[in-house]
């Protein structure tokens, strides 16, 4: 009861009262409650990612009839598109998400995370088809990078056979 009395005493005097005067715990700040997101490419590359690809990586390609910009990539055998960053840590967020989509009904890429330029863990296999864009929703456990300081990332043909081209936008880690 003393508390709420000081409180109301101050503020009616026009003084500020912190929340350990409040009798309800103070809400968060928005910064502390929106999703911690990493644009990786969009239309374009992310603050501090560049395209350091050894498949044939074309960024910002217009597709007709369509407002996204993705990067075309036409891979030989084992070939990726490689996009690397300073390194950063990963705390805080917990997936890596993507499209992508095929130009054939058939083909093969995987998903890597890297650590000091090698890769981490097995990847992710990702089947592609000529059907649409295909959501990827990647747990970074799962690619062995939760909680890690990691460099870059990689969508590796995942055969010793070329692939016909594919795309792939809208990679972002949340």
């Amino acid at each position: 009861m003393r508390c709420l009395k000081l409180q109301t005493l101050l503020l009616a005097a026009g003084f500020a009262v912190s929340a350990a005067f409040a009798q309800t715990p103070a809400e968060p700040a928005p910064a502390e409650t929106a999703a911690k997101v990493m644009v990786v490419y969009d239309t374009a590359l992310g603050e501090g990612w560049q395209n350091w690809s050894w498949a044939k990586a074309e960024l910002s390609v217009d597709l007709s009839g369509s407002a996204r910009k993705p990067i075309r990539v036409t891979a030989g055998p084992y070939q990726a598109l490689y996009l690397h960053h300073e390194a950063f840590s990963t705390t805080g967020y917990k997936k890596l998400t993507l499209l992508i989509q095929g130009s054939a009904p058939d083909g093969d890429v995987r998903l890597f995370a890297l650590a000091d330029g090698k890769v981490i863990g097995e990847g992710y296999l990702i089947k592609l088809g000529n059907a649409g864009w295909k959501q990827v929703e990647q747990p970074l456990s799962v690619l062995g990078a939760e909680d890690k300081v990691i460099d870059g990332i990689w969508v590796q043909n995942a055969s010793g056979a070329d692939l016909p081209k594919f795309y792939v936008t809208e990679i972002k880690l949340q």
